[in-house]
């Protein structure tokens, strides 16, 4: 099974074992857009726990309750979640979601995507 999905923050590919959300360039990731990338990711996931491989390369700024939001709420139905970033900027964004808020599902940034793929496939 393989679908996809497109709203105005990101680009969604959905396969058996893997979603894969890509951010798309230059936009400002607020409460709303939050709410609607989660939104369209449990659409697409239908109540199937599974990884999730988030491609931020081109994320400018996550404002706070966004960050909030994504930790808390954007986490059900995550079993894995690996972040892909282009230092030095999604390398900070990814580093205060990491320090800021406990995570309940294995949660790692990676450059190469090889390596992110890697440890989703890892975790069982």
């Amino acid at each position: 099974m393989k679908k996809s999905h497109e709203n105005k923050f990101a680009i969604y590919l959905l396969t058996d074992e893997l979603l894969h959300i890509i951010y798309k360039k230059d936009h400002c990731i607020d409460l709303k857009a939050a709410q609607l990338i989660v939104r369209d990711r449990m659409m697409l996931q239908n109540g199937r726990e599974m990884p999730v491989l988030c491609d931020i390369r081109e994320v400018r700024r996550v404002n706070k309750p966004a960050r909030d939001y994504l930790a808390l709420e954007g986490s059900q139905w995550v079993k894995a979640l690996a972040f892909l970033i282009d230092p030095p900027v999604t390398d900070v964004i990814s580093s205060i979601y990491l320090w800021t808020h406990a995570q309940s599902v294995p949660t790692r940034s990676f450059v190469k995507k090889s390596e992110a793929l890697a440890f989703l496939k890892s975790i069982k």
